[in-house]
């Protein structure tokens, strides 16, 4: 008899576990992915003048730590086409990062990384001892929600302590042409 009871009181309180675990959301128990993909031409006060920002960077978060990535990978590029005066070509200026830091908060997200290669204007960042920190900044709405926005964060003057990872100026730009997707597979 004593047996017989033991089966019945395993099935019994499993199937009460269960349904306590079905009515609250599951917590993460695996790595999660959260990123942006995209270009858009920023608004410049210059409106002759051409800046696009291309981006794709994602960051992998554990289940301990939902904020912070455990790894960031992917690149941006900042291209500005600058027109000129007296028939002279347009000056063109561009540079390549390998993203090191992407945080995701919501439509809001923060991307940073190291120059890798440049144009004219910005050779001085990748020959420093180690090569420049720039940020991005994006407020990605939802559909019909309004304009997305861009902030581009310099990187700090040389000999300065440099631009922490993850850490940009807010976006205060209007994307006018283009667009970005903002990808978060965390459950919070």
């Amino acid at each position: 008899m004593i047996k017989m009871t033991m089966r019945l009181a395993v099935p019994l309180a499993l199937a009460a576990a269960t349904t306590v675990a079905a009515d609250r959301p599951a917590a993460a128990t695996a790595p999660t992915v959260a990123g942006i993909s995209g270009w858009a031409r920023m608004d410049y006060p210059l409106p002759d003048d051409d800046i696009r920002i291309f981006v794709d960077a994602h960051g992998l978060f554990t289940p301990h730590d939902q904020a912070v990535p455990a790894r960031s990978w992917g690149t941006f590029r900042i291209q500005h086409l600058m027109p000129q005066t007296d028939g002279k070509p347009p000056l063109f200026n561009w540079g390549n990062f390998k993203v090191d830091c992407v945080s995701v908060d919501g439509r809001d997200v923060a991307v940073t990384g190291r120059i890798f290669d440049a144009g004219p204007f910005w050779q001085e960042f990748l020959h420093r001892e180690q090569p420049a920190r720039m940020g991005l900044s994006f407020h990605v709405p939802a559909p019909g929600g309004g304009v997305t926005r861009i902030g581009i964060t310099p990187p700090t003057a040389d000999g300065q302590p440099e631009l922490p990872k993850c850490s940009v100026k807010a976006p205060g730009a209007d994307a006018i042409e283009g667009g970005y997707t903002v990808m978060d597979t965390r459950r919070y």
